[in-house]
């Protein structure tokens, strides 16, 4: 009975990983090309406020991006999730653990969203940003046993975090570390539920030859996942399983329920009964089922490979996509950047 429900908590995956993806900090292209532009920043002196310690970089011959920025993102995904633990109580009564007694399929979570995300420099080295958006989740669930049945769901989903990225380099190697924390609401969850992501990248900057404000950055990097994984609430039974009040599914959960322990089979035969009402044209009202859910990523690791162009120091556009493991997801990220505040 549960399934419905787990539905909700794969909305959390919609609104992390699209902010992932951040311009790599401060950079030195060696290229003879553009010795004469890199040999100006160190002369030059460095007058914004952000980042800190910028003229210091300045004067080691990195070029800086500007420090503040705002990035409008676009983001899908699909996913497998696992459920591993599933309580059941009917109209606020004691919950009964059916974990031994409910099996599922493959849970498939395929998501869309968009994302604003606004973000600061405030270290050569270190970008924080902060997250807001929205999107939806359609979710495929599969219910194997008791009976065969499967269901298809959407819901809305906004989403509220914060972030930081480590970024650095090694010759022509740049490397980034990101990770955030982000508290996701879904319109049928009381409780906004955090979910912490880290994705670790490796990339290089190839530079324009008419441009030194021009290049293209390209990376590849892993990204991992952790989502808090237990949820619980309540749900009425008209919005749980449409058709199940069917005379042979109903026969096949009695006979199920049967072969309960006599904590479980109470419990289970409550909702049946009004599973059956409900089939029958009768009006359940109010009752709930009420559940709790423990679940989890089924693979929490993927490869991610991507990249940036870099129009000038105000404009970029980035894309990423994730590949392997039990996940693929495919981003677009529009960035726009300012110098922010002069010093005094």
């Amino acid at each position: 009975m549960s399934k419905y429900q787990f539905i909700v908590w794969v909305s959390l995956v919609l609104l992390t990983l699209p902010d992932r993806l951040h311009a790599q900090g401060a950079q030195k292209i060696f290229n003879p090309i553009y010795e004469e532009y890199f040999d100006s920043l160190k002369n030059s002196n460095y007058p914004y406020a952000f980042p800190v310690l910028g003229k210091k970089a300045y004067a080691a011959g990195y070029d800086l991006p500007y420090a503040w920025g705002a990035s409008a993102i676009y983001f899908t995904q699909r996913q497998e999730i696992t459920i591993s633990k599933t309580l059941i109580g009917f109209n606020g009564g004691e919950q009964v653990d059916l974990s031994e007694f409910i099996r599922f399929g493959p849970v498939i979570a395929n998501s869309n969203a968009f994302t604003m995300r606004p973000d600061l420099w405030v270290l050569p080295f270190l970008n924080v940003y902060g997250i807001i958006g929205g999107g939806f989740t359609q979710t495929d669930v599969n219910l194997v046993s008791p009976v065969s049945f499967e269901t298809s769901q959407r819901f809305k989903a906004s989403s509220l975090g914060v972030g930081a990225t480590l970024t650095g380099s090694a010759g022509p190697v740049w490397v980034a570390w990101d990770n955030n924390f982000n508290f996701v609401d879904v319109e049928v969850v009381v409780e906004p539920v955090p979910a912490f992501n880290s994705s670790l990248r490796v990339g290089h900057t190839v530079p324009s030859i008419s441009n030194p404000q021009r290049n293209l950055s390209v990376w590849v990097g892993t990204f991992y996942q952790s989502i808090k994984n237990d949820t619980q609430g309540s749900i009425t039974i008209a919005d749980v399983f449409p058709g199940f009040g069917e005379g042979n599914v109903i026969n096949q959960l009695n006979e199920w329920a049967d072969t309960l322990p006599p904590a479980q089979r109470v419990v289970v035969k409550q909702i049946i009964q009004k599973l059956e009402d409900f089939g029958n044209g009768i009006d359940p009202g109010t009752t709930t089922i009420d559940y709790q859910i423990k679940k989890e990523v089924t693979v929490p690791f993927n490869m991610i490979l991507g990249a940036q162009y870099q129009f000038n120091k105000n404009w970029m556009l980035r894309s990423e996509m994730g590949v392997f493991g039990k996940r693929s997801q495919f981003l677009v990220n529009v960035n726009w950047r300012f110098p922010g505040f002069r010093k005094n």
